[in-house]
């Protein structure tokens, strides 16, 4: 499937950060955009329009932005019938307006298990205070079956033309069923004995606690090798001075965190790395407990990910500059990072 698409062979692609689209609705920085217009090809992703449709009433004034750049959807391509990732993406000239209610209708049927499976990083972030993980993985275990139903129900039509379809679908859902609740349960059980009171706890917290490093003694880290000066003040504190690791696997690169036996490309490496330079402390993104905080900080590094496929990414977001570029600089790839600073601002 992925080798249909034709080589991008157009202007250097340039992906705008949120704040950068928000210039062009808020204020007039129309010399600004025309310059980018001119110099190089806008692209926006699914997550820019996720966060286009938070805005609510100001919807209409960011595809409009997006409609005058002449911007194009930037999509991961994937390997049907499995949907697994390919490490490629593809460039669709488009109308933004039309491709953003054609993401409306498509997000609405995924929303609440995206949503319920986003709830344990945030309960690490520390949201969720006096709720415990049992909650939360009773919600993502009744979020999932809500989804197989759903699914269950659009294949009504094709199984008449493919009358195996229900059999096949059945034995996934078991087979999915029983790996999620497999994790959940195995998850549950180790924190709650590593946790003293699950409600009220805050991995971020606790580990920042425990290692006596935050961002007062990561942040003045500065490039060349801002992974691997990083390891070297956590290598020699407990358990990590203990443990037979490198850099590699502190960060968590040496194999695909959720498909072990799938390929791990360097994009899905981009949103481990912020992840964890988040966690850990480097330039992280403030008040994650709080859930818009938590929502945003998701959105900047999906932003991060997809952005790895252009030749530049713009943002008036230092922190996010900051995670962004230590992570292309240590998977070696040639996407410009540009922070642009506005007067008065």
């Amino acid at each position: 499937m992925e080798d249909e698409f034709p080589q991008y062979q157009g202007k250097p692609t340039a992906y705008l950060d949120q704040n950068i689209l928000g210039l062009f609705v808020e204020d007039d920085y129309y010399d600004f955009a025309e310059k980018l217009k001119a110099n190089f090809q806008i692209v926006f992703s699914d997550e820019t329009l996720k966060e286009i449709k938070r805005s609510g009433n100001h919807s209409n004034k960011f595809l409009s932005v997006l409609k005058d750049l002449e911007a194009y959807h930037l999509k991961l391509i994937l390997k049907l019938p499995e949907f697994k990732e390919t490490g490629k993406a593809t460039l669709t000239k488009c109308d933004p307006v039309e491709t953003f209610q054609e993401y409306c209708k498509s997000y609405s049927e995924y929303e609440d298990i995206q949503v319920a499976m986003e709830q344990w990083l945030f309960k690490f972030s520390g949201g969720r205070t006096g709720e415990g993980i049992a909650e939360i993985h009773n919600e993502q275990k009744t979020a999932f079956s809500e989804l197989m139903r759903g699914m269950k129900s659009q294949l009504q039509d094709l199984s008449k033309e493919v009358p195996s379809i229900d059999l096949f679908f059945d034995e996934y859902e078991k087979e999915m069923s029983s790996k999620l609740s497999g994790v959940l349960d195995e998850t549950e059980r180790l924190l709650k004995e590593n946790i003293a009171d699950d409600k009220f706890w805050s991995g971020i917290k606790d580990f920042r606690a425990a290692t006596g490093l935050g961002p007062k003694e990561l942040n003045n880290i500065d490039s060349p090798g801002v992974l691997t000066k990083i390891w070297e003040k956590y290598k020699t504190l407990p358990p990590f001075n203990s443990m037979n690791i490198g850099v590699e696997e502190f960060f968590g690169l040496k194999q695909n965190p959720i498909y072990p036996d799938r390929p791990y490309f360097k994009h899905q490496k981009v949103n481990t790395i912020y992840n964890m330079l988040n966690t850990l402390g480097y330039w992280p993104d403030s008040k994650v407990h709080k859930e818009r905080r938590f929502i945003s900080a998701l959105s900047d590094n999906s932003h991060a990910s997809m952005a790895s496929f252009c030749n530049v990414l713009i943002s008036r977001d230092k922190a996010f500059v900051k995670k962004v570029r230590a992570a292309y600089e240590y998977l070696e790839m040639p996407t410009l990072v540009q922070l642009v600073v506005v007067k008065n601002a």
